[in-house]
């Protein structure tokens, strides 16, 4: 064979081996993509979500924002153990804001008794509401001696010749004069207290309110508290008064028999009035008695 025809040969195989390697490296380089892409595929799934309803593992998200009942501050455990001691302040409604804020102004469970028709009667109560004080109705009652100087119980009161049907629709109307209230006390009253019947129409319609009674103890005869317990109306009775006398030595006196008195029967309640002498000589009293009494609302003891 001649020599140009082999060299002619050659570089026609040659061509060929190149045009054949590169269709395989070419063949070779898809498959590898295509194989590639199949194995990153998983790479596209989402990232498990955390786990946060399986008991006992802390979810990495963030704590939900604590609602008003959790963000209220609580007593400490160790007061569980101590004696009760209901404070009970009367006479709210004819003072100015600026002392019944004051007054709520004090670091412990309070209850307070306002009267009805009076100046401040609505501000009086929406001042202790919104302060976190307890709301009672201070429901006028005729004494004994009435209608003599100073012993006007105020505008539609209970009066004792007054027929049932009377006695009831003052009491509802008293009832709606006190925005919040949670139960009822006396103001004055040592006419009615002690009379069965009468305190029969006032403390079935109290029920009927949903409140619970406290009885302020005006007359010594009282039968309030016992009617209220036939009716099951949830109630509780005035222990010691404050302030019958304003000076500090001697609210400070009664002060400290009421805490002797809640030591001694596990719990007490005591009786002051709106007076600025009694709200300046609670600023002293309360924080000297912490650790020795449980502060509590009247409603706490009425059962």
């Amino acid at each position: 064979m001649p020599k140009t025809h082999r060299r002619t040969s050659t570089l026609t195989l040659m061509v060929w081996g190149v045009l054949v390697l590169a269709l395989g490296l070419g063949i070779g380089l898809l498959l590898s993509q295509q194989g590639c892409g199949r194995r990153q595929a998983p790479a596209k799934r989402e990232a498990p979500k955390p786990e946060a309803t399986k008991p006992g593992k802390k979810s990495a998200e963030p704590k939900a924002k604590p609602n008003a009942e959790a963000a209220r501050p609580q007593r400490p455990e160790p007061d569980h153990g101590l004696p009760r001691f209901a404070l009970v302040i009367d006479d709210l409604g004819y003072m100015p804001p600026e002392l019944v804020t004051r007054l709520c102004s004090l670091p412990i469970p309070l209850t307070v008794a306002v009267l009805p028709y009076q100046e401040y009667t609505r501000d009086s109560a929406e001042i202790a509401h919104r302060m976190g004080k307890q709301v009672m109705l201070h429901l006028p009652m005729e004494p004994i001696g009435y209608p003599a100087p100073g012993r006007d119980p105020g505008p539609n009161a209970i009066l004792y010749n007054l027929p049932e049907a009377e006695v009831r629709q003052r009491v509802r109307m008293a009832l709606d004069q006190i925005p919040f209230r949670r139960g009822v006390n006396n103001h004055m009253g040592s006419r009615i207290t002690p009379d069965r019947t009468r305190m029969t129409w006032v403390l079935q319609e109290i029920k009927a309110s949903g409140c619970f009674f406290v009885d302020s103890r005006t007359e010594k005869d009282s039968v309030a508290y016992d009617v209220a317990e036939q009716l099951g109306v949830p109630a509780v009775q005035r222990k010691v008064f404050l302030d019958d006398d304003k000076s500090f030595a001697a609210e400070s006196q009664q002060w400290d028999r009421a805490v002797k008195l809640a030591q001694k029967d596990g719990s007490v309640l005591i009786i002051g009035h709106i007076y600025p002498e009694t709200v300046a000589a609670l600023e002293k009293l309360v924080p000297r008695t912490q650790g020795q009494v449980r502060f509590v609302t009247a409603g706490e003891l009425a059962r």
